[in-house]
């Protein structure tokens, strides 16, 4: 149990654990493997599924708090990291001898609009505007729409909408990568649906879930490597026009490992490391690519260096910034708050 501004909540250990294994896979399909295609099948809807999951609607909570509960939790984290990658890419433009204005002027509007422009060592940063707007509008619906039929309507009429927008409006463009929450919020959805029924609570049901999620999970491998059938998925890039198969495949990835994840929260040692890791995935997310950047400089990049030196660089960066004054705060999107006994934590996810 943790306390919250005075308040008591169940902490879920498993979550820590699954966001771990997530920003695990997040490095590795960046690291250039062979294999690491794989885990775009997945990777991305895992972190709003937990999202989802963790999520809770507080109605004595107006929206105005919430947002800026979410502009503090998201969005400043958001800005220091970007403002600090784009003095360090300056730094670097100036060493090369390229001019300040060729920097800013070749960059500004990236800067600006974020989302599917920001790419290089910045390239993860979509993610993050997205699953702010994801939030602010999932938590808009139960505000607003008491039906449960409504909200299910409305949920799968985004579903539907990004899967038009992926196979005939692909090359758009919208700010912040929002459009993309038209199909991060099905997931989130998702999450949030399992947890108020209690799926992964329920041993019967959970046994159930996972068993089925695991059987289509191999068989769909199985064909996939056959060459019988074919999937993709990229959610920065709006490639998600498998249809069907857009929705199950990540959904079962991610709850084989809920699975996996509730059973290593039994192993002391392994869930230490992969609940640091969690703890950790907001500063992994955005430090991986710039750690391998920096890296890359003096030493050849394999994807087994590549993977190291992204887990590792950015939790030297999370043990050391927590300790720095307002670090917490403008690094890892922690309240400015006096000291409690227990320390303040956002239980609605990254």
């Amino acid at each position: 149990m943790i306390t919250v501004e005075g308040s008591i909540i169940e902490r879920v250990e498993w979550a820590d654990v699954l966001k771990g294994l997530g920003i695990l896979a997040v490095v590795w399909g960046h690291s250039g493997s062979k294999n690491a295609f794989y885990m775009f099948w997945f990777h991305m809807p895992l972190f709003f599924f937990i999202s989802g999951y963790l999520y809770r609607y507080k109605p004595l909570q107006n929206e105005v708090e919430y947002v800026k509960k979410k502009v503090c939790h998201l969005l400043i984290p958001y800005g220091f990291y970007l403002m600090l990658l784009a003095l360090m890419m300056f730094s670097v433009s100036l060493w090369k001898g390229q001019s300040p204005i060729d920097f800013w002027s070749s960059n500004w509007k990236a800067f600006l609009l974020g989302g599917s422009l920001l790419e290089g060592v910045y390239a993860t940063f979509w993610f993050t505007t997205c699953l702010f707007f994801t939030q602010i509008f999932y938590d808009l619906i139960l505000r607003n729409i008491s039906s449960q039929f409504l909200r299910g309507l409305i949920i799968l009429v985004c579903f539907l909408a990004a899967c038009w927008e992926s196979r005939y409006w692909m090359d758009s463009f919208v700010p912040w990568n929002m459009d993309v929450g038209l199909y991060g919020i099905v997931f989130y959805a998702l999450g949030h649906y399992f947890r108020e029924k209690g799926l992964l609570e329920q041993p019967t049901a959970q046994n159930l879930i996972v068993g089925v999620s695991f059987l289509i999970s191999i068989a769909f491998i199985y064909l996939y490597s056959q060459q019988i059938v074919d999937y993709g998925l990229d959610m920065k890039h709006r490639q998600y026009y498998y249809w069907g198969w857009n929705l199950i495949l990540p959904l079962v990835f991610t709850l084989v490992l809920v699975k996996i994840s509730l059973i290593v929260t039994k192993w002391k040692a392994v869930k230490a490391f992969l609940t640091l890791l969690g703890r950790a995935a907001m500063v992994i997310m955005y430090l991986h690519l710039p750690s391998v950047y920096v890296v890359g400089h003096f030493m050849a990049i394999t994807p087994f260096r590549f993977f190291i030196i992204g887990i590792v660089c950015p939790l030297l960066f999370y043990q050391v910034v927590g300790n720095i004054p307002y670090g917490s705060f403008l690094a890892l999107g922690e309240p400015l708050k006096k000291k409690y006994n227990s320390r303040a934590i956002d239980i609605s996810g990254y």
